[in-house]
């Protein structure tokens, strides 16, 4: 490839990520975090299932059905920050963010706990996941303190 053609391609993906990153997100640390969690719960589901001898094609179709219903919140909740009023984003929405990503995170523990309390039933203590779905019931940030 060309000094030009590295620069005219360079180019375009700068206008594409910025495209992107005003329009339907930025956040790319948290989704590499959520990733980390999605494939730990998919390892962790697809070993107990091993385990219990019910693999399962159809969990692998709930996995993309996750990725696409938590790709759509995601956008959703980047939209609903910074869609801008006269110019101005409005600042009404500003804790959608925080609340959608510690909802989407605490699910994803559930299930990751969940997953190993069926693998080894007594690993972690009960009442971490008892206040994580206390949160998730509520949504009270002081329910997982």
């Amino acid at each position: 490839m060309t000094d030009k053609h590295f620069l005219t391609l360079s180019a375009a993906f700068a206008g594409f990520k910025t495209v992107l990153d005003t329009y339907f997100f930025s956040d790319w640390q948290f989704v590499l975090f959520l990733i980390i969690m999605i494939m730990v719960d998919t390892a962790l589901g697809t070993y107990r299932a091993w385990k219990k001898k019910n693999l399962e094609s159809r969990a692998w179709a709930r996995l993309f059905e996750k990725l696409l219903l938590y790709g759509a919140v995601l956008i959703m909740s980047h939209v609903l920050i910074r869609f801008p009023i006269s110019g101005s984003a409005t600042g009404l929405f500003d804790w959608v963010d925080d609340v959608l990503y510690c909802a989407i995170m605490v699910r994803e523990a559930l299930s990751i706990f969940e997953n190993v309390g069926e693998i080894k039933p007594d690993l972690l203590p009960a009442w971490i996941l008892a206040r994580l779905k206390k949160f998730d019931e509520s949504g009270q940030f002081k329910d997982l303190m």
